[in-house]
């Protein structure tokens, strides 16, 4: 991992919570990892593999400010409802992910953020919505972005952001976003030390071998 300077940081200042929990969900093949990998390792992940559940953690320091940032990584599936289930009771804030080309995975949204309000029905809890892939072009679009926008911000009061993982458009940008929900206060700049870990929940071995190097890695920008 390179200790130069990226576009893909944060720094945080005046966190009244050091340690926060961020969900991601959707449906499959939205680009949930992908646009995790994007932040956290300025990696993006080409081979498709279906997710369980995977913890992620960042760590973010700036004059003695430090923020624990974790975020996981849910399944796209509706297998799981045990799991997702917990996601929801214990996240601080929510960010979901629909991809633009496929009409289906914005009803999923829906749902789940449903889901989310009617298991948190007395708590106002972040949520922001990602429509991913807009690298695609306008013309394979299955949702206007006029349409998305106006639903999310006006009907619904939640955060809306338009990013593509692939080209690493807008990742930071859906932070930003989530972290302005839930009146976290940031700043840009280079002059932040990111510790960044992957803790999966599976038990493969080879997967754990690489993540194991991710943990003991501290960067100085």
């Amino acid at each position: 991992m390179s200790s130069s300077p990226n576009k893909n940081q944060l720094s945080v200042s005046n966190i009244s919570k050091s340690h926060f929990r961020l969900v991601v969900m959707g449906a499959a093949q939205v680009g949930k990892t992908a646009i995790i990998s994007q932040f956290l390792y300025d990696q993006f992940v080409t081979d498709y593999k279906a997710t369980i559940e995977e913890l992620h953690r960042g760590e973010y320091d700036m004059n003695g400010v430090r923020l624990t940032l974790d975020i996981l990584d849910t399944a796209g599936s509706h297998s799981f409802p045990a799991m997702r289930k917990l996601a929801i009771d214990t996240g601080d804030a929510f960010v979901l992910v629909y991809s633009v080309d496929d009409e289906a995975s914005f009803q999923e949204i829906s749902n789940l953020r449903q889901q989310i309000l009617d298991e948190r029905p007395d708590n106002d809890v972040p949520i922001v919505i990602v429509a991913n892939k807009t690298d695609i072009g306008e013309s394979r679009r299955a949702i206007l972005p006029e349409t998305a926008e106006s639903l999310v911000c006006l009907d619904w009061g939640n955060g809306y952001v338009e990013a593509s993982a692939k080209d690493n458009v807008n990742i930071v940008g859906i932070f930003k976003e989530i972290l302005k929900q839930s009146k976290v206060r940031y700043e840009l700049s280079p002059a932040v030390r990111r510790r960044r870990e992957s803790m999966p929940s599976s038990t493969d071995n080879k997967k754990k071998g690489k993540l194991a190097k991710r943990r003991t890695q501290s960067v100085n920008t």
